[in-house]
């Protein structure tokens, strides 16, 4: 770890150019980012003064102030009161799992056909309810449909709307579905948000009938719960697929972005 006096000639190679477009302070915060994700400083260490930081690269506390907010802002570092500003440990809670191993699905209702295996009014168990907010025994329409990828079923869908006539939600549901219009960005689409929850599962065997799979054998289920453009839920279900079609990855540590 580095001391305040800043003589590490690591620290000093990089400088600001004050004629450039960026800002002074996104320059250093990208200089601050590097130098982190160079083992500089570590996690738990401590960087330099904001006036130390400030007399290295000729720029007002103000500024470096700013850099370091951006950095807190991106959850890398912390102030402490009275002490400094340390390198935030990096913890897998910070990580983001991507979907891209299903997106192509959501994405492109055209290349995915959707068979409907049932749709049905039902009264809304206390599941249902608790999740769409209505009272027990509202109405609400039961969907239950096989999504295919070039005439192979990859995901079984169950899922439960409002039974509102006045709006198009159950022909969002018929179609790809409403996390269709949010992969794709909305799309005009009536869905303006979603919870997703992914659930380790094991195939049922109506689940393993469809899917050619064999009955128990482990799999995922991704929960939704959907909302419109006034917050209000109006739609949750599941899709559940094999491991190999709901492939989930992240990255963890700190990735020189620059």
């Amino acid at each position: 770890m580095l001391s305040d006096g800043w003589e590490n000639n690591q620290a000093m190679s990089e400088r600001i150019d004050k004629d450039r477009f960026e800002p002074a302070y996104a320059q250093l915060a990208a200089i601050l980012r590097r130098q982190i994700a160079g083992g500089i400083y570590p996690p738990g260490g401590k960087i330099p003064s904001e006036s130390s930081i400030g007399k290295q690269y000729g720029l007002s506390v103000m500024t470096v102030r700013q850099a370091i907010g951006v950095l807190t802002e991106q959850g890398l570092v912390e102030r402490v009161q009275g002490c400094g500003t340390f390198v935030k440990s990096i913890t897998l809670a910070g990580s983001r799992f991507g979907l891209e191993s299903i997106e192509g699905i959501f994405r492109d209702p055209a290349g995915t056909r959707v068979k409907i295996l049932r749709m049905s009014p039902e009264r809304a168990d206390a599941k249902t309810a608790e999740k769409l907010g209505l009272p027990g025994g509202a109405r609400v329409i039961l969907i239950r449909r096989l999504l295919l990828r070039e005439e192979l079923p990859v995901m079984c869908h169950e899922g439960r709307v409002l039974c509102d006539f006045t709006r198009p939600l159950v022909e969002a549901e018929l179609d790809v579905g409403p996390l269709s219009d949010l992969f794709r960005g909305h799309g005009g689409g009536v869905a303006k948000k979603s919870e997703l929850t992914i659930i380790p599962t094991v195939f049922d065997d109506e689940e393993a009938r469809l899917l050619n799979q064999p009955e128990g054998r482990p799999a995922f289920r991704l929960e939704y719960l959907v909302y419109d453009f006034d917050d209000i839920p109006f739609g949750w279900g599941w899709f559940t697929a094999a491991p190999e079609t709901m492939v989930l990855k992240t990255k963890l540590g700190l990735w020189d972005v620059s």
